[in-house]
């Protein structure tokens, strides 16, 4: 029976095979690989060791080459060795704030583009900014309050404690009471649903009981009528870096590069990848390795996102997306960099 190898030589034979990957895109030999690790390790020992990583499932033999790449499995584990606070780069932070220093003195929509761009700049991959409506977002929870002369505030607080705020007028007062009890039917009938799935429902059941209406009825009919759960915009895209893809090895084909680049100039196509690949969880930054839909070759891909609230009642997603062989490391410190400016001049 072969013996294993331990846990500090798998894990650092893991490392450096996905490192040296990361940098060459070739698949990675045992003999260079042994460079790269401490005296005593030969290239035989370390062969031993890729054949067990390949039987784990951390790594893969292409074709006939000597050589074996990262599976999707060994990036997740590259990826959970990162610390996402640790700071950028001083070069990519002084890129970064080239982009982005003093975006609380410049329109909303610039700050989108700049966020978009450098996203692009720091990964060299595709930079993905999609600022939603409120009625895109999920139900956490939702709580009303009376501001006096008929005027009601939304609070509504979507996945990751974003917190959204809007203003409606209603046509006659609502008491406390009722203002208190819409807020439980609401969050106990609907938590977790899409608010235009919400509106929906709700504008339902209150046709089929307009006859029966109590206070509660009365006080969901008005506030669903002057808009509570109402979208404020359409879903804004922007989108930068698609050159990067050019001359990728794993967009070698040009049939499928081309593919791949129409199917992301679809708004419905992004607005879908972001919200299956950022709905779970509560992680301000998410990493995705192995993407869902179509082209099948997202498969093969990685995206680093998050959401974050927006002024206005809008959900801002962020993300880049490329190939599952990016400098994750670079990355995601550079990403959590991006965000901290966002909240800080911006909320």
């Amino acid at each position: 029976m072969r013996r294993r190898s331990s846990p500090d030589r798998s894990r650092g034979t893991l490392l450096a095979v996905i490192r040296e990957h990361i940098q060459t895109g070739e698949p990675v030999a045992s003999r260079t690989v042994s460079r790269h690790t401490k005296p005593g390790l030969s290239p035989a020992s370390i062969r031993n060791i890729m054949m067990e990583l390949e039987e784990e499932g951390y790594l893969e033999q292409p074709h006939t080459s000597a050589g074996r790449v990262p599976t999707g499995k060994a990036y997740r584990y590259y990826v959970s060795q990162i610390n996402a606070d640790e700071p950028p780069s001083r070069s990519d932070e002084q890129l970064i704030l080239s982009h982005l220093g003093g975006a609380d003195q410049l329109p909303p929509e610039e700050v989108l583009g700049r966020t978009c761009r450098v996203l692009s700049l720091v990964s060299g991959n595709l930079g993905i900014v999609v600022c939603l409506p409120l009625s895109s977002v999920a139900l956490e929870h939702i709580h009303f309050v009376n501001m006096g002369e008929r005027r009601i505030l939304v609070v509504l607080v979507s996945p990751g404690s974003q917190v959204h705020k809007r203003l409606i007028q209603v046509a006659f007062e609502i008491a406390p009471s009722e203002l208190e009890a819409a807020s439980n039917y609401l969050n106990g009938h609907y938590h977790g649903w899409g608010l235009s799935q919400i509106r929906e429902d709700l504008e339902a059941r209150l046709a089929e009981e307009r006859s029966t209406y109590d206070g509660l009825l009365s006080a969901l009919k008005q506030l669903n009528d002057r808009g509570m759960l109402e979208e404020n915009s359409p879903a804004e895209i922007f989108l930068e870096g698609a050159s990067n893809l050019i001359g990728r090895p794993e967009l070698a084909d040009p049939a499928q590069l081309r593919k791949l680049i129409r199917a992301l100039e679809e708004k419905e196509t992004l607005v879908r990848l972001l919200t299956q690949c950022m709905s779970a969880g509560n992680d301000s930054l998410q990493v995705v390795i192995g993407l869902p839909g179509s082209p099948a070759l997202l498969k093969d891909f990685a995206l680093i996102g998050s959401a974050m609230g927006w002024p206005e009642g809008l959900c801002l997603r962020m993300a880049i997306l490329g190939p599952a062989r990016m400098h994750y490391d670079r990355v995601i410190r550079a990403f959590g960099y991006i965000e901290k400016l966002l909240h800080e001049n911006v909320n």
